[in-house]
């Protein structure tokens, strides 16, 4: 913020009135006071008709901070915070100022974009076949990396932090054609005096008129800004985020955490979006767990003896070593919530879980990290929790499940809205990446409110080896792999408990998650509290715990009655849900599928000869399928497509921008652009098979021994083969579970 005293201003003030007298300036104050208040209304009655919920907030808004216009004799509206005795722009000519401002930037802001790698498919998936056919087109492409916004007149996205007066936005659209540009402002008495000064009736009139896309996002809390921008994007296409440019107006310490928190989680907007074959998967092993009678957690109130049990959920981290004495010792005085490959870590280190959690679709998870435990009884009386979306393969290790409503995945929903009777079942959020996060949103979803995280690492300390506790034999003993793919070290992070550790992409963003969750649903419930005993990153709205320091309080606590527990969770919080044999058929409706994406081949014709329109084309059909996703009759289409042709919109943003040629540009998005319908066209093909799209079994519908068709680019895939995850034979000499106190 410009910032100045009122006496300095009456300086600049007095200095014309040595060369005018008093009467002409007080004719141009009133004209400018005149000028306001006639430009007020013409913007009130802009935003009446463009964006009603802004009128009617400033209409008659009252501002929280004393302030008034003021202006030198040129007439220029400025504005002066009289309580504070500061001004807002540090200059005679503000406009002047903000163009001077807007060109010093765009002289050196360049093109920013997300780049995607080809990825492994390890089980035959569509998405991946076109996504990396389109990453190889767009990696064939010679990208010039000093490539300005400028110089290509065009861009997507704009983020913009802070509105002020609103002289900036002039500059930047007489530049530069913004299809889509989020605007926010933490300050609502900035953008009420905006409406006074800035011309807001010609902008929003242009961009009408030019179809482009504007989001306003002012004076929201922290806690809700990245909701706002997130659904800013759904609206008009996640794809916009892939290439953006961030642009901060005014400088305070608003602004700073404003953009501090955009940071922490901008890059998760067109991330973990869900691919269709996903979909697909998660849809029909939805429908198997409730005709097979799975049980699924109701959304009923936790027991009030049972709330504030303290729950132990436990990852398989290298500091789990380390607690293992305290775990074993306290087991009984504690609800033990075992995290994917801790069941191994757990069995061998002599401490029985309660609950197992996993969350993946995948077929393989269960035989690679159940089946190898020698003594099965072990699993017996664990209670399984997992989501709507897990395989038969894991499942089948367990007489008993407790299952959530992934609310990510567009098939619960889509049920509910048809069966109104499952809205009683509990959904789980931000249980990724990895399934430390479904261990803690299982906890904080059940109900409880005493967590304590261990082994949950995300990393490993600086100066250590080992990715896993050395009691997981999956990784010391049976040769499977922990330092590549989700466990590839590219980051180092703070501590938990001080220094720093070594981390992933993946981990970071199970940390962020962990950290977000526990933020959201603090303020549900303010009793809800999580202690990080992990020696791990450090994860925020967690308490760094050291498990010595709980000694005390843990020795003082009475056992729990474990199988009291047990039955209270299968016989009263869990429920099956019973429905007819057939009635799911007629909610997958392959000829209303098939309409939808031959509509949006048809949307996909005719492509343009610029930038400019190429992106609206795809926003065009981004609002078609968002749209989709909010009518209950065609939610579950538009939901299943939207990710991968998000991610493939990605890829054709980054071709229409790699260099500043446009018909070369306009050339390279035209092959993507074909692998898009390539692939609306192979849907509707996949589509016909639900419910019967069990992931591994799938692969009989590709009897030719490759993933589906060729595309417009290249031969279709072979067929991956099964994936052994385990590579060494190890004889445990644990057979028999022996439960251990110290």
């Amino acid at each position: 913020m410009q910032n100045n005293t009122k006496d300095e201003i009456s300086s600049l003030n007095n200095q014309e009135l040595s060369a005018q007298n008093l009467e002409e300036l007080k004719e141009i104050q009133s004209q400018m006071y005149q000028f306001l208040e006639e430009r007020f209304c013409h913007n009130l009655e802009t935003f009446k008709k463009y964006y009603p919920d802004i009128a009617k907030r400033f209409d008659k808004y009252t501002p929280v901070k004393s302030f008034e216009f003021f202006c030198s004799q040129n007439g220029i509206p400025n504005l002066i915070f009289t309580k504070e005795n500061e001004f807002f722009y540090k200059t005679e000519d503000p406009i002047a100022y903000c163009q001077e401002e807007m060109d010093n930037f765009l002289a050196t802001a360049k093109v920013q974009q997300t780049k995607y790698q080809l990825e492994f498919d390890p089980y035959g998936q569509i998405h991946f076949k076109y996504s990396n056919q389109a990453v190889e087109i767009e990696n064939s492409l010679p990208r010039n990396k000093e490539l300005l916004i400028k110089d290509v007149k065009s861009f997507p996205n704009c983020l913009m932090i802070g509105c002020g007066l609103g002289y900036h936005l002039a500059r930047l659209y007489e530049q530069v054609e913004i299809e889509n540009l989020v605007l926010v402002e933490p300050d609502p008495d900035l953008f009420y005096a905006s409406m006074f000064a800035f011309d807001w009736c010609n902008l929003l009139e242009y961009l009408h008129e030019s179809d482009h896309r504007i989001h306003f996002i002012i004076g929201v809390t922290l806690d809700q800004l990245f909701l706002d921008i997130e659904a800013s994007y759904k609206k008009s296409g996640l794809f916009l985020s892939g290439s953006w440019f961030t642009y901060i107006h005014y400088i305070n310490d608003e602004t700073r955490k404003t953009w501090d928190e955009i940071k922490k989680h901008f890059d998760q907007i067109h991330e973990a979006i869900g691919y269709f074959d996903d979909h697909l998967f998660a849809t029909s092993q939805g429908i198997e767990l409730i005709n097979n009678k799975h049980k699924f957690v109701l959304n009923k109130p936790l027991k009030k003896e049972y709330k504030d049990l303290p729950v132990f959920v436990i990852g398989a981290g290298p500091s789990l070593d380390h607690d293992i004495p305290f775990i074993r010792k306290y087991q009984d005085k504690s609800i033990v919530i075992a995290c994917g490959t801790a069941i191994d870590s757990l069995y061998h280190a002599g401490i029985k879980p309660d609950f197992y959690v996993n969350l993946e679709r995948t077929f393989n998870i269960g035989d690679s990290t159940l089946g190898v435990i020698p003594d099965q009884k072990f699993l017996q009386d664990i209670i399984i929790v997992s989501s709507d979306t897990c395989h038969r393969n894991t499942l089948k290790y367990f007489k008993n499940s407790a299952i959530f409503a992934k609310n990510d995945e567009p098939f619960f929903p889509y049920l509910t809205a048809y069966y109104p009777e499952l809205e009683k079942i509990q959904e789980i959020k931000l249980s990724n990446p990895v399934v430390g996060n479904a261990g803690l949103a299982s906890a904080i979803y059940f109900g409880f409110e005493n967590i304590y995280l261990f082994g949950v690492d995300n990393g490993k300390k600086i100066g250590t080896n080992n990715m896993h506790s050395s009691f997981t034999t999956l990784y010391a003993n049976r040769g499977v792999v922990d330092n590549a793919g989700p466990y590839q070290i590219e980051k180092v992070l703070p501590g938990n408990f001080g220094g720093q550790c070594e981390s992933s992409h993946f981990f970071a963003m199970s940390g962020h998650n962990i950290g977000f969750l526990l933020q959201m649903e603090k303020l549900n419930n303010d009793k809800l509290t999580c202690h990080n005993c992990s020696d791990g990153i450090f994860m925020e709205n967690t308490i760094p715990t050291h498990s010595e320091d709980l000694v005390k309080e843990f020795s003082s606590k009475p056992d729990i009655d474990k199988q009291k527990f047990s039955e209270y969770v299968i016989g009263v919080k869990t429920v099956e849900l019973h429905f007819s044999e057939h009635a799911f058929s007629k909610l997958f409706d392959s000829v209303k599928f098939n309409e939808i994406c031959q509509k949006s081949i048809n949307m996909l014709d005719n492509l343009p000869d610029n930038r400019v329109d190429y992106i609206k084309k795809m926003v065009k059909l981004s609002e078609y399928i968002y749209d989709l996703m909010n009518h209950r009759e065609t939610f579950y289409y538009g939901s299943v497509l939207n990710g991968s042709i998000q991610n493939l919109f990605i890829l054709v943003s980054r071709a229409l921008y790699h260099c500043a040629d446009e018909s070369k540009c306009i050339e390279g998005a035209n092959r993507i652009m074909n692998l898009v319908k390539d692939f609306l066209n192979e849907a509707q093909v996949l589509f016909s098979y639900l419910p019967d799209y069990v992931m591994w079994e799938h692969r009989k519908y590709f009897e030719n021994g490759v993933v589906g068709k060729d595309t417009s680019y290249g031969k279709a895939p072979p067929f991956p083969g099964k994936i052994e995850i385990i590579t060494k034979q190890f004889d445990d000499p644990l057979k028999t579970f022996v439960k251990k106190y110290e």
